[in-house]
């Protein structure tokens, strides 16, 4: 009784408060659905609020409706502000690491949040009128969600305590709706994130969905489980709006002005490549295709985002790639394979309260965004074909215990994976060294192979390199750009939309066949479709990205076409457009190579893809000298003791094919 009159002694003195002018104006404006602001740390309310905090805003809420009854009398303000919210000021938004509940316990909290999961809205009752079935007494209780609803007995002694009723059309309901709400990401990128279970009341029940980012404002409260001896921590959520994006690290404008002129020295792509993860030696090609990786993305397509898929060797620098690409990425997750299932990367349901729940994964919460996955190889094929949905279409379904959920999944994936055997064998066929169903391959725009070969020049400059960082000789002053620096350029970069025109539309189309014709005349290659299409397009459009260009050129098709060749190339896959491509390919990272592998590297370029081949001898040792590892009496005798040995045979027209 003593707690009803000092709630009843608040909702008055808040009531007297609320009756100066400068209250009475705002209550005056009030519309149903509209949110008041209200400052509780105003001097006036610091001591009402002191007496009871958990309970202080339901305080307010009635002297309002109060206020609003005094001054207009016989209206049922409770009914008509029903939707009514009441937005506290004043109260500063911490770091969700920073809360700890035992300190916080009955305060009011305001932090930041990401809705992860979302319960089934349930209906309570609020409050209602009991009577005595004997006497005909009646009083006014009023119910707490969190509590099971206790009849009071009859105060009459004549009724020998007998329980009260509660009558029907007295009841009053409200909706109830719990959420789970984690840390952003962007916050929790390092550490492990905190998570809490949130209660939403009235007006805010529904309002609320799995992805959105919040701005919560709510009471800790500690509800208890006596048979079980635990306790769970619920924030009862007084107020919750949506929250913009974390902004993005941005470049001045004097420094995009000045990387727009550098953009077009000759150079300028070499050394931004030659930037990114530069304490790993080579991969260039990798790098750069990287760098397209992160700049993909255009507002409006369907899907605009480049996935990316590396296979090789043990110790070929694959995690620390993937590593660094999620330090420079804005939005990112670097996780393993192996520890992650398809329900932690998709959708998960959660057992709460002898109810399922859907929980969102790792790709719906990090939606334009990037996920790395590390040991891709290792995962499940079940796990694995959950992410088949969110590869193409951008999005991830579930259908389970009487959930049906769609959420949107729109991030970019770099996989990284070793050979079926732990070393690529060249003797077994792709799809024998690699452990992916074709249907999921297909869905990568770029594949790289990346094999650990014997090469004494290139050994010793990788052996060069690792000691030459280990020993801190590496400097910042010895890159290009910076971490921050290339964080800041890929967010900008990023927001371009380059548009097609339709000469650069024939050129793609056009290249688009010759992958075509490739992929069926060969048993074992690569698959070939209409999603590589649209991968030469996307990556075309994040090429022109890195020149700040607002139109995709030539160039930059030419190079997507030059970049793609290389890949397929790691393969051991010839793939040219035409005859004035072949000199392209014919440079991929013949420095890098023995002897016997640029041999055959320029073979294949030179070759017009006949069925004879057609090399003439001629074009094979003019390209052979361009490598700089033969010269002109090298390259001849090469060729003769390929013919000698019968490596190669002659055609009737006088060119040569492989035997």
């Amino acid at each position: 009784m003593s707690e009803v009159k000092t709630a009843s002694r608040i909702v008055d003195e808040l009531s007297d408060i609320l009756s100066k002018k400068e209250y009475t104006v705002v209550i005056d404006a009030l519309t149903p659905k509209m949110s008041l602001p209200f400052d509780f740390t105003a001097p006036e309310f610091v001591e009402l609020y002191k007496q009871d905090k958990g309970n202080f805003f339901k305080y307010v809420r009635e002297a309002i409706m109060k206020r609003i009854e005094l001054r207009c009398l016989g209206f049922d303000a409770r009914t008509a502000f029903a939707g009514l919210k009441i937005e506290p000021q004043g109260q500063p938004a911490i770091s969700m690491q920073d809360i700890n509940p035992r300190d916080n316990e009955s305060n009011i909290v305001c932090f930041d949040c990401q809705i992860i999961a979302v319960d089934k809205r349930k209906s309570y009752i609020t409050s209602g009128t009991v009577s005595c079935d004997i006497c005909g007494g009646s009083e006014t209780v009023e119910c707490d969600p969190d509590l099971k609803i206790k009849m009071p007995k009859c105060a009459n002694r004549g009724c020998g305590k007998a329980p009260m009723q509660m009558v029907q059309n007295t009841i009053k309901t409200d909706y109830i709706q719990n959420i789970w709400m984690q840390e952003p990401i962007e916050t929790a990128k390092h550490n492990m994130p905190v998570i809490f279970v949130g209660k939403l009341h009235g007006s805010f029940v529904g309002d609320v969905f799995i992805g959105q980012k919040k701005r919560v404002t709510g009471i800790f409260k500690t509800v208890i489980d006596p048979k079980k001896n635990e306790h769970d921590i619920i924030i009862d959520i007084i107020y919750i709006n949506d929250l913009e994006e974390t902004e993005a690290i941005k470049p001045l404008d004097v420094e995009v002005k000045a990387l727009k002129q550098k953009s077009k020295e000759p150079d300028f792509l070499n050394k931004i490549v030659d930037s990114y993860a530069p304490s790993i030696y080579g991969h260039e090609n990798i790098k750069l295709t990287c760098l397209l990786y992160l700049a993909s993305g255009v507002p409006g397509q369907k899907r605009s985002e480049i996935n990316v898929a590396l296979f090789g060797d043990p110790s070929m620098a694959k995690s620390e790639i993937l590593k660094f690409t999620s330090k420079v990425a804005f939005k990112s997750k670097y996780t393993s394979g192996k520890g992650s299932s398809g329900a932690g990367l998709t959708i998960g349901m959660v057992k709460e309260n002898d109810s399922l729940i859907p929980m969102a994964g790792v790709l719906p919460l990090h939606t334009r965004g990037f996920v790395c996955i590390d040991e891709f190889d290792k995962m499940r094929p079940e796990d694995r074909s959950s992410m088949h949905e969110v590869m193409e279409q951008g999005t991830c379904s579930i259908a389970k215990a009487g959930v049906n959920l769609t959420l949107e999944a729109k991030c970019s994936i770099l996989a990284a994976a070793n050979p079926k055997y732990g070393r690529y064998d060249d003797d077994l066929t792709i799809a024998d060294n690699i452990n992916i169903p074709p249907a999921l391959l297909s869905r990568f725009d770029i594949l790289w192979l990346i094999t650990d070969k014997v090469n004494t020049l290139q050994d010793v400059a990788k052996a060069q390199h690792i000691l030459k960082t280990f020993r801190g000789n590496l400097k910042a002053d010895d890159v290009f750009m910076s971490e921050r620096d290339m964080m800041a350029y890929l967010n900008y970069i990023r927001e371009l939309n380059p548009t097609l025109d339709d000469d650069v539309s024939h050129k793609i189309e056009r290249f688009y066949q010759k992958m075509r014709e490739m992929s069926n005349s060969e048993a074992d290659s690569l698959p070939v479709g209409i999603r590589q299409l649209e991968a030469v397009i996307r990556m075309s459009q994040a090429h022109a990205k890195l020149f700040f260009r607002n139109k995709v050129t030539e160039s930059d098709v030419k190079a997507v076409f030059d970049l793609l060749g290389k890949s397929y190339m790691s393969f051991n896959k010839n793939l040219t457009e035409d005859n004035s491509m072949q000199s392209d390919i014919t440079s991929f990272s013949t420095k890098k190579l023995t002897k016997e592998k640029t041999a055959d590297v320029v073979w294949n370029a030179c070759s017009d893809g006949s069925k004879n081949q057609n090399v003439y001898m001629v074009v094979f040792t003019k390209e052979l000298v361009k490598t700089e590892k033969f010269d002109k009496t090298d390259a001849t005798k090469w060729f003769n003791q390929w013919e000698k040995e019968g490596v190669i045979l002659k055609n009737k027209n006088g060119t040569y094919r492989k035997a």
